[in-house]
């Protein structure tokens, strides 16, 4: 049942993500961000259209999707459902995602200079709820299944 909850995970998340990712508030947000930071132009210098991804940034992002699953299984789902607690997923997987995301959002705000600032939180955040809805679906159905 361990691989079907990691299985889950990892659909969910990337449901979410990607659903996120792609939706008008987040793109009208990250594009208002960028413009009000005069960073209108960060994206065109760093960014990659997702039309132009290739074997390796599609490699990339099932290693994160596969790790954040893991993470999110290993360190919120299988506990909370050993100790049949929907709280201690909730609380874990918040952390772990804000954690994963902080590793990313904070180095790339020191590197370079014109990265807008009130992105590390708001991505931090968004990191923590992505795997706070993650772990708790997944927890919530394997605890109401285990009931039935």
């Amino acid at each position: 049942m361990r691989y079907v909850r990691f299985l889950a995970a990892f659909v969910v998340y990337t449901v979410i993500d990607v659903g996120w990712n792609v939706s008008p508030v987040a793109r009208g947000m990250y594009e208002r961000l960028y413009d009000a930071s005069g960073n209108d132009v960060l994206l065109d210098e760093f960014g990659r259209e997702m039309g132009t991804w290739g074997g390796a940034e599609m490699l990339a992002l099932l290693a994160f999707l596969a790790l954040i699953a893991l993470a999110n299984s290993y360190l919120a789902i299988e506990p909370a459902v050993q100790e049949r607690n929907l709280t201690k997923a909730m609380k874990n997987s918040f952390v772990l995602g804000c954690a994963a995301y902080a590793t990313y959002i904070v180095p790339i705000f020191l590197m370079l200079s014109t990265w807008p600032a009130v992105l590390v939180p708001v991505d931090i955040l968004i990191g923590g709820l992505l795997s706070l809805i993650t772990s708790t679906i997944v927890t919530y159905v394997t605890l109401r299944r285990a009931a039935t």
